[in-house]
């Protein structure tokens, strides 16, 4: 068997953790499903995260951070 279980870095294929694998410390997501015909009606119109900030802000008056450029949907 060519890959030690005594060496740490050697990735021995049994699974588990491994360096640079995974999600980023940090990073905490919200999933939404949106129906079908929302996704299609919106991507018709722009890119659907702009599309869904845009009417956000607009129908509920929330204002992006100051920090966020209103050019990306990521921040």
């Amino acid at each position: 068997m060519p890959d030690s279980p005594d060496k740490p870095d050697s990735c021995c294929g049994r699974g588990g953790a491994r360096p640079g694998c995974g999600r980023k410390p940090g990073i905490k997501t919200r999933p939404v499903r949106l129906p079908v015909w929302l996704l299609d009606a919106l991507e018709q119109q722009d890119d659907v995260r702009h599309a869904i900030i845009r009417a956000c802000s607009n129908e509920y008056g929330i204002e992006l951070p100051a920090h966020c450029n209103p050019g990306k949907a990521d921040d």
